[in-house]
């Protein structure tokens, strides 16, 4: 049996940050052996698949505990179940809006950790972990101590679009989120290393000289995820304009006035990387939502839903949640489609 069954979003930063921050309080705060915490990176869909193997009867049998972050199981049912059984010893922190709207109507919002659609996953936890010692350290000084590493801000400011809110614009946060993911190329014993030398300086107070590290770093990222992103942008674009169908549409109900509503969206097929940026040359048309049909080897497809405007209305996480079981931002979402269901979504080239 596991002490600690530790369950990250293995897609992001924010996921696996968020999870090595859990990871290293673990080791460093508890003191428990890294024998005794099952690492478990996922997806919403192979979170799927856990289901089916692991009954809500006969989890305990495996984990003492189980921590969540940056995700959550697609049936809120199974959450609240988790909750009656663990209590206190099931963690989850996300940002996710349908699911943290769904915690209060299971009745599962009691559960430890934090929950905050205003910030992402890394200051979630960050904040449930650390936020005494802050306390702590400032009586003892006498002066206000830094909250929040500014690495973990400024992924934060990217993943959760709270850049504003932490000082930061676009493009830096964009550049600096890019050139940690490819410097780190979503690699949890790397992230953990990182994430253990930033945390000791906040929170072990080495000398101030150590944090030229973090600096140095964020300078490295940023240098790094400019070219690369001035690149892919220029890719993008023309992709866009050459292969981007801006023939479909995005079907709303409309019950109180018996209609339906069409949102006009530019669909690709695209077996690399995506991103909320990928549109921005659609940004000031007609052209409202960015779809990206990805093919999976085992037959399905997975599709990534984009608001082309940072401040349209719509949300594509409630949207893809409610008609695809998918989920995730108001700006990004995403979900998985069987073949069929993709045959008949391409044939009306609809959603």
């Amino acid at each position: 049996m596991y002490k600690y069954l530790l369950i990250y979003h293995e897609e992001d930063n924010d996921g696996l940050f968020s999870g090595a921050i859990f990871y290293d309080y673990l080791i460093t705060k508890l003191n428990v052996d890294k024998k005794d915490i099952h690492l478990l990176g996922a997806t919403y869909n192979s979170l799927n698949d856990f289901i089916k193997w692991h009954p809500i009867k006969e989890i305990q049998n495996e984990y003492e505990s189980i921590i969540m972050t940056d995700i959550s199981f697609n049936d809120a049912s199974y959450m609240k179940q988790l909750y009656d059984l663990y209590g206190d010893k099931f963690i989850w922190c996300d940002h996710h809006k349908p699911i943290i709207d769904e915690s209060y109507k299971y009745k599962f919002d009691l559960c430890p950790g934090i929950r905050n659609t205003q910030k992402s996953a890394i200051l979630c936890v960050y904040e449930y972990l650390y936020d005494n010692m802050n306390e702590i350290y400032s009586q003892i000084d006498k002066k206000p101590h830094e909250k929040f590493p500014e690495l973990f801000r400024i992924l934060s400011g990217w993943d959760s679009w709270s850049y504003e809110r932490e000082g930061y614009d676009f493009e830096y946060v964009r550049n600096i989120n890019k050139g940690t993911t490819i410097e780190f190329n979503l690699n949890m014993n790397k992230i953990f290393e990182v994430v253990h030398y930033i945390i000791s300086i906040y929170q072990d107070r080495l000398v101030k000289f150590d944090r030229m590290y973090e600096n140095d770093l964020i300078n490295k990222m940023h240098n790094l995820g400019k070219s690369l992103n001035e690149y892919d942008d220029m890719t993008m674009e023309n992709i866009i304009k050459n292969s981007g169908d801006k023939t479909w549409n995005i079907v709303l109900h409309d019950e109180d006035k018996g209609r339906q509503l069409y949102l006009h969206a530019c669909a690709i097929f695209h077996q690399g990387a995506t991103n909320s940026t990928m549109f921005k040359s659609l940004k000031k048309t007609n052209i409202s939502q960015g779809l990206v049909f990805k093919h999976s080897p085992n037959g399905n497809w997975v599709l990534s839903m984009y608001n082309v405007n940072d401040d349209h209305w719509f949300h594509c996480g409630e949207f893809l949640k409610e008609r695809y079981n998918g989920g995730g931002h108001k700006g990004a979402a995403g979900c998985t489609l069987s073949q069929e269901q993709f045959i008949n979504i391409l044939q009306r080239k609809e959603l």
